[in-house]
């Protein structure tokens, strides 16, 4: 792409994808192997240095980049009454889809084409591991990788700086293991999963998004699931992703403030930021947990449960927030992390958002 681009939030986008923007800008939100900012060529931080505005959910795909390139000066593109894009004054509106994110899931939905397109292998030394396809499989000289099976016949596989992969951990690409990350004993890892930047998981996963920092080091299945930061689902967790009867799955959408059908035949949960499940925890077929819960139960829990929840199913009651806002520190510092200086005040702006919901 050779025009300059500055990404600007759109608010509506942005409540419509909670509870994974909570915390974060939706530009900071993660799919393949970085956030969707870091993929923009050429990017600038100052609107003023730009050629395009681009609405930070816009999907960076080369395509996407041969449009915006083409969109003539004082122009914008313009899909159903968005503004998704605009060079100059913008005063000439140019109906012209570009795929953009409205909704939380569709961050699964481009996994797999991210990964194979950013992940090229290496042909590393195989050592005392099984790597099949090894042409397709990128290992970091400084990761550790001994006694596994790698499977890159059906995509690619990434290995990060730092990684560690534990004896017995098996992996199916395409797939990625970003920064410092970790697989416990035996774990196993589906495709089109991407586990952050100092993560720590176990068990089966599949299809997954961990944002950086969050763990799922036990036993336990999750599959078509995004995991917000600082989270950690206790061992045994379990999240359902397939209805009984096949149907389509219905999420909770915060812009409707109500439950949404997605289309989905195989969707499980959207989980937010600094989110603790207790040992045995079973999750609902499209469940989706607000940020700052800790939470635990044996049964199911409601599909949607709002932003500082506590307790044990069917007796959650309101976190208290200076908790709440201890364990995000602890957790933080645990992942030797630095607190933002913004936390608290990004929390109490969450407290209140959701004070509807958890009354």
């Amino acid at each position: 792409m050779q025009s300059k681009v500055y990404l600007f939030e759109d608010l509506a986008l942005k409540n419509a994808l909670q509870p994974l923007t909570q915390h974060r800008k939706v530009a900071e939100l993660w799919v393949g192997t970085s956030t969707l900012e870091s993929k923009w060529p050429n990017r600038v931080s100052n609107a003023d240095q730009a050629d395009i505005r681009v609405m930070s959910g816009v999907v960076p795909t080369p395509p996407t980049f041969a449009l915006l390139d083409q969109l003539p000066a004082d122009s914008s593109y313009v899909y159903e009454g968005q503004v998704l894009a605009q060079r100059g004054q913008g005063t000439q509106h140019l109906e012209q889809y570009l795929p953009f994110l409205q909704h939380p899931e569709d961050l699964l939905t481009y996994q797999a084409e991210f990964l194979k397109a950013e992940i090229k292998g290496n042909n590393p030394d195989s050592g005392n591991n099984t790597f099949i396809a090894p042409e397709n499989i990128y290992v970091h000289p400084s990761a550790q990788v001994q006694g596994n099976i790698l499977d890159a016949s059906k995509g690619p596989i990434y290995i990060g700086e730092g990684v560690t992969v534990q004896i017995g951990t098996l992996i199916q690409g395409p797939a990625a293991l970003l920064t410092g990350a970790t697989t416990n004993i035996g774990a196993k890892i589906r495709p089109n999963t991407t586990i952050g930047p100092g993560c720590k998981v176990g068990g089966e996963i599949n299809h997954c998004l961990f944002f950086p920092f969050s763990n799922k080091a036990h036993e336990g299945y999750l599959g078509n699931s995004i995991v917000g930061s600082f989270s950690n689902l206790g061992a045994l967790t379990n999240g359902s992703n397939l209805r009984n009867d096949i149907q389509t799955v219905s999420l909770y959408d915060y812009a409707l403030k109500g439950p949404r059908n997605t289309g989905l035949k195989s969707l499980g949960q959207i989980i937010g930021d600094f989110v603790t499940t207790g040992v045995g925890t079973n999750l609902n077929t499209g469940t989706v947990i607000g940020s700052h819960c800790n939470l635990s139960s044996i049964g199911f829990p409601p599909r949607f449960i709002p932003s500082f929840s506590y307790g044990e199913y069917p007796a959650l009651r309101e976190f208290d927030f200076e908790k709440a806002f201890a364990s995000a520190c602890a957790w933080i510092a645990l992942k030797n992390q630095k607190i933002p200086e913004n936390l608290r005040q990004s929390m109490e702006e969450i407290w209140k958002a959701d004070t509807s919901f958890r009354n």
